[in-house]
């Protein structure tokens, strides 16, 4: 049988193609449709599989002991998959975080913040979320009625948060967002530091969480860094690598993401006013589900990727031992097999099924603060504002991983 092969006029690789959404959701649609899975080999990247449609995704993810995340975990140009190597010998990145893990290390270092994100302890988060989040709506009142909501507020917002789980100075955040975008917007033009795909960016990321570490091992605090500095794994402290590669995930993905789907779900709350107006008295079910619905509309991570231990028969398809296989999330989040109308904007939509946070054992552990971040910002903003529109044109950030907006020029009106 051929092999399905991705059709050359579709373009669903490149970080250029996701600066046009309409395009690429078109072309989405009719992979789902006709190619539910593709053999895709065009240059920058090595070859891979792709994967387009919510169930397909979720079956992927569900065979993680066949599916595994190393070695190689996002698209990286061959660029930057030699330099990676130069500088880490082989090692993406040279890091070793979540979401390079599998089973059985992957639960065993997960737990050591688990506590941080459900239950008492991110109850006790949710009062820090709650006087951030009122700290940035007053940022909004005081800029007069206008200001560019992505570098102005969504950007530092989730970041302010992240500071104060590691006990971390609000002064170090300019430094820390320059780094996270050298290393998650590396293929960005305005936010890269060169064409290495951010590999350039981690030994100085690892300079500054190395002094943290240093510090949180010799004086432990009540803080997530001191959890993870000093947490055991079969009985032995965890290794400076993965203790350092804790630090990076949870410094990077921690704010970047949430920034993305907050810029995103501001976008769309803007061109749907109807929308808008039933956040105007929300209840915090509503509340939670219009956060919901904004991570699958906006899907900041845009994909992630699978490698096969074995012979996997799929679909026409047969995806041999060692192939890479692309999930395509933002794809699977527009599926019509799972959502009803899903090109639709809808803060009430049955938003069950989303796979904004991933699937199975890899979702995200960060997911109920990012929601709850969403929640305390939006539960306090849109009540209060009475008008708002674009104030120039929204750009979006180049990327096929981490996607979000670089700029989203506002004018409105917020009662005080």
């Amino acid at each position: 049988m051929a092999v399905p092969i991705l059709p050359s006029e579709i373009d669903i690789s490149s970080p250029e193609a996701y600066l046009n959404e309409r395009r690429l959701q078109a072309d989405f649609s009719r992979l789902r449709n006709e190619m539910p899975i593709a053999w895709v080999d065009r240059e920058p990247y090595r070859p891979f599989w792709s994967v387009v449609r919510n169930a397909d995704i979720k079956a992927i993810e569900k065979n993680h002991q066949i599916f595994i995340n190393e070695p190689r975990l996002t698209l990286q140009t061959r660029k930057a998959e030699a330099a990676s190597a130069a500088m880490f010998g082989g090692q993406r990145y040279g890091v070793r975080t979540l979401t390079d893990m599998d089973e059985p290390d992957h639960r065993k270092y997960r737990d050591i913040s688990s506590r941080w994100f459900v239950g008492p302890g991110l109850r006790k988060v949710l009062e820090r979320v709650d006087r951030i989040a009122d700290r940035f709506v007053d940022r909004m009142v005081k800029q007069g009625g206008q200001c560019d909501f992505a570098t102005e507020v969504a950007m530092w917002y989730p970041l302010y948060v992240i500071l104060s789980l590691f006990d971390l100075p609000e002064e170090d955040a300019p430094r820390l967002l320059q780094l996270t975008q050298h290393l998650v917007s590396a293929s960005d033009p305005d936010l890269q530091r060169s064409d290495l795909g951010g590999t350039d960016a981690v030994p100085e990321f690892f300079e500054y969480l190395g002094r943290l570490l240093v510090e949180r091992r010799a004086h432990p605090g009540d803080d997530l860094a001191s959890a993870i500095a000093t947490a055991e794994i079969d009985g032995k402290p965890i290794d400076t690598l993965e203790a350092l590669s804790y630090y990076l995930i949870m410094v990077t993905a921690g704010h970047d993401t949430t920034s993305g789907a907050i810029t995103g779900g501001m976008h769309a709350l803007v061109e749907n006013p109807a929308e808008r107006e039933k956040l105007r008295q929300p209840t915090p079910a509503l509340l939670r589900n219009a956060s919901g619905e904004m991570c699958r509309w906006v899907t900041p991570v845009k994909h992630f990727m699978r490698t096969a231990t074995e012979d996997f028969s799929f679909h026409d398809a047969t995806i041999k031992a060692g192939d890479a296989v692309a999930l395509f999330y933002a794809s699977g989040n527009r599926d019509d097999a799972c959502f009803e109308d899903p090109d639709r904007f809808r803060v009430d939509r049955k938003v069950d099924g989303h796979v904004a946070f991933g699937f199975g054992i890899h979702s995200c552990v960060g997911r109920q603060l990012a929601l709850a971040e969403m929640d305390a910002f939006f539960g306090r903003l849109i009540p209060r504002l009475r008008h708002v529109e674009f104030a120039g044109d929204p750009k979006l950030i180049q990327s096929n991983l981490i996607g979000g907006y670089k700029s989203l020029p506002l004018h409105y009106e917020i009662t005080h």
